[in-house]
């Protein structure tokens, strides 16, 4: 073998042994989970997806990645059902914590600004609790964000097994976000009487006590019947 062959042999040897540690490098990095640990007094929860944080006298707002809650107080789409369930949620783990974490994925922040992470308390994944209990949905699932994704779907088809939160109605969940139309009527439990879910007398029931009902005959078949607030039955 000539020496010019033997460096021509070297050369390629040398080449893909640095694009083997190079590869193998990014490999790891991708895997390796890094987390920041944030003050827990410094966390106001929004709604169930959403928190501000407060850090260094700057405030930024957290949304968690690959989940969607029902809304609280959107100017457009006002409150669905659950939503408030779901920012008692959150709220309760936040308030009981010892110690929140964040994790980024590759992109930082979305179209509004908005951090976007992966959110700990007290080691457990607020996502995945979220879904658990049927108040959150798999959502806005874009790359190249998507390092959980394939943990979530399976916690989310449990969910929708059990018939749990949000997967209590067929048509309550779509591909497009959360439809109140597929929720007919709301009652407590702690009264004889329902309201039409849009009904402003529902805002006033404590969400660990409402009740949802899909139609009227299954508000009726629970004994109870309509309320007397007028201006919620005015077609």
């Amino acid at each position: 073998m000539s020496t010019v062959t033997r460096r021509l042999y070297l050369s390629l040897f040398l080449s893909f042994l640095s694009l083997f540690l190079m590869l193998s490098g990014c490999s790891e990095g991708k895997h390796e989970v890094k987390r920041v640990a944030i003050p827990v007094d410094s966390v106001t929860v929004i709604d169930g997806d959403t928190i501000k944080v407060k850090m260094n006298g700057k405030e930024d707002t957290v949304r968690l990645l690959l989940v969607d809650t029902p809304e609280t107080h959107h100017p457009r789409l006002g409150k669905q059902p659950f939503g408030e369930e779901a920012k008692r949620f959150t709220e309760r783990m936040i308030e009981n914590a010892k110690t929140i974490e964040l994790e980024k994925d590759v992109s930082e922040r979305d179209k509004f600004g908005r951090f976007l992470a992966y959110v700990y308390v007290d080691g457990k994944s607020l996502q995945e609790e979220l879904l658990k209990n049927g108040l959150a949905r798999v959502a806005y699932v874009y790359q190249p964000n998507v390092k959980y994704v394939d943990e979530y779907e399976k916690i989310q088809k449990e969910a929708q097994k059990k018939g749990v939160g949000i997967w209590q109605w067929e048509n309550y969940v779509q591909k497009d976000g959360f439809h109140r139309e597929a929720v007919g009527f709301v009652a407590s439990k702690n009264s004889d009487v329902y309201h039409p879910a849009d009904c402003d007398v529902v805002n006033e029931i404590k969400p660990e006590n409402r009740i949802y009902f899909m139609t009227e005959q299954e508000a009726q078949a629970s004994g109870r019947h309509r309320s007397q607030v007028e201006k919620c039955w005015v077609n």
